[in-house]
């Protein structure tokens, strides 16, 4: 089983989700860039895990995850 996690971290004067070492395009808000990161790990085929979210701590003590279904059907995008 992979597991895949985001993460939500500043870039280019807004927010935005990475993958790896892949970063999303800005969004204005840490929120906005969270929905955008949960339909795209909705989306994702890693058999039976999850993806897992991680985003600064509101309070600034690290880092909070959750996790996020995914998609285990064998349809295509």
């Amino acid at each position: 089983m992979a597991d895949i996690t985001y993460q939500i971290v500043p870039h280019d004067n807004g927010w935005a989700y990475k993958l790896g070492d892949t970063l999303s395009e800005p969004y204005a808000t840490a929120e906005q860039a969270m929905d955008r990161a949960r339909n795209a790990a909705a989306r994702q085929k890693i058999g039976k895990g999850d993806a897992l979210l991680a985003y600064p701590a509101p309070d600034g003590s690290g880092w909070k995850f959750q996790q996020i279904e995914t998609d285990k059907s064998n349809s295509r995008l």
